[in-house]
């Protein structure tokens, strides 16, 4: 598993100006990799919080279903996502973020990635790269994990 979550950080990472943007204003606009499990995703749980513990790396739980894997970027990638993104002054960070939800039967696991740059109004803006390999990545990961994936996009 651990692998497979390095290889999705590191093409995160990558070279930006290959990557296809779309902004997401709203948490309905990410792009996710869905999946369901029969049981709690224990697996994929210690996957994700093990694979988030590189210098510089946060993990965050955001409410009770989410948890984000907080990522400074490279200083090339970090330069080009606050000159393109009219970014204030503040490192922006490339987040994986999971959400759980446990249905009457099983449990829905969405995976998603980001860059969030802070405006100079203060509020951050959510740029999600489209990434093929880092999609297949994801899926990867949640079927090695024990899901079976149902993807929205």
């Amino acid at each position: 598993m651990r692998p497979i979550f390095i290889a999705l950080l590191t093409g995160l990472g990558a070279c930006a100006p290959q990557y296809v943007e779309t902004v997401a204003t709203t948490e309905q606009d990410l792009p996710v990799r869905r999946a369901v499990f029969e049981q709690a995703p224990a697996p994929l749980d210690a996957a994700f919080r093990s694979s988030c513990d590189s210098p510089g790396d946060v993990l965050r739980q955001v409410s009770r279903s989410v948890v984000q894997c907080r990522i400074l970027p490279p200083p090339d990638l970090a330069a080009f996502l606050l000159l393109q993104y009219d970014g204030a002054l503040e490192a922006p960070t490339l987040v994986v973020q999971k959400e759980t939800r446990q249905s009457t039967a099983d449990y829905v696991v969405e995976l998603s990635y980001f860059a969030e740059v802070v405006q100079k109004s203060g509020n951050p803006r959510r740029i999600y790269f489209v990434q093929r390999n880092l999609d297949s990545l994801m899926d990867d990961l949640l079927t090695a994990t024990g899901g079976t994936a149902r993807n929205a996009n």
